[in-house]
């Protein structure tokens, strides 16, 4: 565990950007139901400030764009813009999706300020040999948000190629992570929606 605690705090200062294609599943346990959904992840770290940007394809699509403690959840569809103050919804934010950005450029201090931390046993994810991560949330909002978060970390790496949210419900959201590039060259027009004249803003409260 602390080996690789120790190299996440290395990427997590040199990070300075990321990309990764992604495939998310949604678990409904009272309807026994998953949803799998493919999309696209982007983190950008500027002057100690964290951007990221989750896009979600397919027949319901969704671009999700976290900056400081301002969410903006866009539906293209529908022409609308959901905005949270992810700061009154508790340290790490309302959004499963801001929790699931939990184990990228994210310093191990911050970790254990805010979880208790065990390493589980190893697993094979996507063809790599992997160790599993567990957190378990120390501040009651978040718990409300997440039971526990789980990451796997392959062998020698920092950064983790899938990444588990369970709520106390027994649902769950997973993102498994692939083309994984850290530090790509990616232009500050990837970390801004690209909205159209007429779209609506509605502020979540």
């Amino acid at each position: 565990l602390n080996d690789i605690l120790a190299r996440m705090d290395q990427s997590a200062r040199n990070l300075r950007t990321f990309s990764a294609k992604m495939k998310r599943t949604e678990y409904t346990k009272i309807l026994n139901d998953k949803e799998d959904t493919d999309g696209l992840r982007l983190v950008k770290r500027s002057n100690g400030q964290t951007v990221g940007i989750v896009q979600f394809f397919g027949q319901n699509p969704q671009t999700l764009r976290f900056a400081g403690k301002t969410v903006e959840n866009y539906y293209p569809d529908a022409k609308l813009v959901e905005v949270y103050d992810a700061g009154k919804f508790g340290k790490m934010g309302k959004q499963v999706d801001q929790l699931l950005l939990i184990g990228i450029g994210v310093p191990s201090a911050d970790l254990r300020r805010d979880f208790d931390i065990t390493a589980g046993g190893t697993e094979t994810i996507g063809g790599k040999p992997t160790t599993r991560i567990r957190l378990i949330p120390k501040d009651s909002d978040l718990k409300k948000q997440a039971e526990k978060i789980e990451m796997w970390v392959p062998e020698g790496e920092s950064v983790p190629i899938q990444v588990k949210v369970t709520r106390t419900s027994g649902d769950y959201n997973e993102a498994l992570y692939s083309d994984v590039k850290v530090n790509p060259a990616l232009p500050d027009s990837a970390f801004e929606l690209n909205l159209p004249a007429d779209v609506k803003r509605k502020v979540i409260k």
